[in-house]
């Protein structure tokens, strides 16, 4: 606390201060008392008033400015209640007191909530397991079925899978650096495994994959977690199935391709950027720099069947807690551009 926002504050303590000073160089002259005398009264009085103003002005200086930081909300709050000074006058140590009854309150609820985020994830994960039985058993029938409706069943019986799988990871999100470990993996490799977890929905769309530059790569190593990568591909490749071309409608066959090029080679920024793009319907730019907020469907997801909005969104958490970037550009009625950026720590490579 600045001396001048001291004084703003003591406004009426300095002002009877000045006119005490002023009163007793008035009246004591009026009452028989001699200039000399008058004088060091007044004197002393002053600087008995100006000592009292100093010392509680660096009293409660060092727990003002503690409350000043707080104010601005920088970092975190519960923190600075933590580290906050405690004042040695009686006006600071009750708002002292209440700082830190609420601190130990907010402590309290943040540990309950964590505990039921805990519960409710391991919740999913066991309803994930369990579900997977009698999925998987189902899985089993209709592979051993024929006909159309055998195969209309088989495809619902995906989506559900997937639908599952989404689950279990957003459940997993809020808490995801339990459950990662970020190595170095082939970019190749991962784009392939996502690939081939894809490979009937793909080959249901008929829709033609092109890895382009990827095929036979085995020089890009990035740093990630291959389970979590493989998800947030398949993330995308669902999308990009489900916003496809039409031949009918749109006049072209639907089209897949994977692509990865080095930036800033040779630099502390360098990076791997890795390409995911079809030429579906595209995104408007009024719904692009939304996409990755959580239950967003745009024009898109409106018009299409079993859009959430979660996918996106899932894929932007993801990647934000492995340090990586992740961005769209697109056009309408051309297609989509996904784009995960790798940051490529050479002192790490082995």
């Amino acid at each position: 606390m600045s001396p001048l926002t001291y004084l703003r504050s003591h406004a009426l303590r300095l002002v009877c201060s000045v006119a005490v000073v002023a009163l007793l160089a008035v009246m004591l002259p009026m009452v028989g008392v001699e200039t000399g005398a008058t004088q060091l009264v007044v004197l002393l009085v002053a600087v008995l008033e100006l000592v009292s103003i100093v010392w509680e002005w660096l009293r409660e200086r060092s727990f003002m400015r503690g409350l000043a930081r707080l104010a601005e909300g920088e970092g975190d709050v519960l923190d600075a209640v933590d580290t906050l000074p405690e004042p040695s006058y009686p006006e600071g140590e009750l708002a002292w007191d209440a700082l830190q009854s609420v601190a130990q309150a907010s402590h309290r609820k943040g540990a309950e909530l964590a505990e039921e985020m805990q519960d409710y994830r391991r919740y999913v994960e066991l309803w994930v397991h369990e579900i997977k039985t009698p999925l998987a058993a189902m899985n089993l029938t209709l592979a051993n079925s024929r006909g159309e409706d055998a195969r209309s069943l088989s495809r619902e019986v995906a989506r559900v899978e997937a639908d599952v799988e989404n689950a279990l990871y957003y459940a997993r999100s809020t808490s995801v650096a339990e459950d990662y470990l970020l190595r170095r993996c082939n970019l190749a490799d991962l784009v392939r495994e996502a690939v081939k977890s894809r490979a009937r929905s793909l080959i249901e769309a008929h829709m033609a994959v092109d890895l382009g530059v990827l095929e036979g790569e085995n020089d890009l190593w990035v740093f990630c977690d291959p389970k979590w990568m493989v998800f947030i591909l398949g993330q995308l490749i669902d999308n990009a199935v489900r916003y496809r071309a039409v031949p009918e409608h749109d006049g072209r066959e639907a089209r897949l391709s994977f692509s990865a090029r080095v930036e800033g080679a040779g630099s502390a920024s360098e990076r791997v950027v890795l390409n995911v793009a079809d030429n579906g319907c595209g995104i408007s730019e009024a719904d692009l720099g939304r996409i990755f907020e959580r239950g967003f469907t745009g024009t898109n997801g409106r018009s299409h069947e079993r859009s959430t909005g979660m996918g996106l969104y899932l894929v932007r958490t993801l990647c934000e807690k492995m340090g990586l970037a992740v961005g769209a550009t697109s056009a309408v009625g051309v297609g989509t551009t996904m784009s995960i950026a790798f940051p490529r720590e050479r002192s790490r490579v082995v």
